[in-house]
């Protein structure tokens, strides 16, 4: 059986890995959300959601790392079930956000199409955005160079400096496959996430449980050492007795066996006959 020690180091170590975690969701998401920003125009509105989201879980991330650093370490019980609260929330996010980019990686085609489409027939607004998505996915126009067909090929469309080399790819499935990986990312970090804190939740409940055991256990031996010393006490306990001293034999008979005579005290002769000092007569005659 694993120890409590054990079991609060590895609890101590998944919070850093929680921390490190946080904020490597925090640069993917980000990073992510700047390549859907960079052709927005091209690709629906709904594929951000999903990062978004990790942005939000990641900052949490950093902010559970407390809870589980302050927990362990100091056997606080409400640190402990709070972050296995805030655990099974997270779990639960993060594997609804992989399900949330498996559905948007289903539909992101037919949406991205219907915005190309449109934007395409207001080419001259737009051709900003068609130059920098023809630019970066090496393509030209939406099927090929034949949407062209009655007007000048841009210089996007071209693959060198020189305008020798043309690309005849159109736009469409380059960018269908961009955004489609940009999903898949989603869906792993998800996924990956959502494994990550059920392993969380396992260490600190599985911490949670041996730290019961062994409060109980700490207690029982606290009352037996409790009970062994009242006992101890009680066996050197001593009592005090005050010392009678008695009264010393009478000298002998007189001669003829009559008994002497004992010629009475004196006025002045007479000892004190107060309690006080009868008491203090006895102490001294038994020292």
């Amino acid at each position: 059986m694993v120890s409590l020690k054990a079991k609060e180091i590895f609890c101590t170590v998944y919070s850093g890995l929680l921390f490190v975690s946080g904020l490597i969701l925090i640069g993917c998401s980000a990073y992510f959300l700047f390549k859907l920003f960079y052709h927005y125009t091209f690709i629906p509105s709904s594929s951000i959601g999903p990062f978004f989201t990790i942005f939000v879980l990641g900052i949490v991330h950093l902010f559970l790392t407390w809870l589980g650093v302050k927990g362990p370490p100091r056997e606080h019980n409400f640190h402990i079930i709070l972050f296995m609260v805030f655990t099974i929330i997270l779990l639960v996010s993060e594997f609804a956000v992989g399900i949330w980019s498996v559905i948007l990686w289903d539909e992101v085609e037919i949406g991205s199409i219907d915005l190309m489409t449109k934007s395409f027939q207001n080419y001259d607004k737009k051709i900003k955005y068609w130059n920098k998505l023809q630019h970066q996915l090496q393509c030209c126009g939406m099927i090929g160079t034949g949407d062209y067909n009655n007007q000048t090929i841009p210089s996007s469309c071209y693959l060198d400096s020189q305008k020798i080399n043309l690309a005849t790819v159109g736009c469409r499935l380059p960018l269908i496959r961009y955004t489609k990986r940009i999903l898949i990312d989603g869906v792993i970090i998800g996924f990956v996430c959502a494994a990550f804190q059920g392993l969380g939740f396992f260490a600190f409940y599985s911490f949670f449980k041996t730290l019961r055991v062994e409060r109980t256990e700490r207690a029982a031996r606290r009352a037996a050492m409790q009970r062994e010393m009242s006992v101890a006490s009680g066996g050197i306990q001593t009592q005090v007795y005050i010392p009678v001293g008695s009264a010393p034999p009478p000298s002998g008979a007189a001669s003829g066996g009559e008994p002497a005579s004992v010629a009475a005290p004196s006025e002045g002769d007479k000892g004190p006959s107060t309690p006080p000092f009868k008491f203090l007569q006895n102490v001294l005659s038994y020292y």
